[in-house]
């Protein structure tokens, strides 16, 4: 039957055009290996991180820094959880929810949402944490309401990003 496409591919396009118009969670909320594999080409390409942003990790600070050409004190301002990529709206909120009980053994979801203050990256599609970072921050979010277009701007007011800017 040439022409038709596998079962599995039609499923995985209809999951990608549902996740394109916002009626389906994405795909890395729910699968802990896709969420591993995004969260790695954020590591290998655009050098996500600190490992623990709890620690100093001022080598981190000062190599990021060196690829923003400002210093390390202005670096730790530009942070995911103030990125215009960076979404925590109800519904991305409720995705991860749902993934972390899917995946997860006896856990609170919210208790490891609120610990992290996780969020979804749109630029590498994963599960991140707000005090992280990577050289892909874009000013201007966080991503908080649902009256979102998709197109890596915020229809939000970005007032963290704007007081950010300010203080040199």
């Amino acid at each position: 039957m040439s022409g038709l496409l596998e079962p599995s591919v039609k499923i995985e396009i209809e999951i990608k055009s549902q996740e394109k118009s916002g009626e389906a969670c994405p795909i890395a909320t729910g699968d802990v290996e896709v969420n591993l594999e995004n969260r790695q080409k954020a590591i290998d390409k655009a050098n996500y991180g600190p490992m623990n942003p709890n620690e100093a990790n001022m080598d981190y600070w000062r190599e990021i820094s060196k690829t923003w050409r400002n210093s390390p004190d202005q670096a730790k301002k530009s942070r995911c959880g103030n990125c215009a990529a960076f979404i925590q709206t109800p519904k991305m909120l409720s995705c991860i929810e749902t993934g972390l009980e899917m995946n997860g053994e006896e856990m609170d979801a919210w208790e490891v949402i609120d610990a992290g203050d996780l969020g979804y990256c749109e630029v590498f599609d994963f599960k991140c944490a707000s005090k992280r970072t990577c050289e892909a921050w874009i000013a201007g979010g966080p991503i908080t309401e649902e009256k979102y277009d998709g197109n890596d701007k915020s229809a939000s007011v970005g007032d963290d990003a704007e007081t950010y800017a300010e203080e040199d």
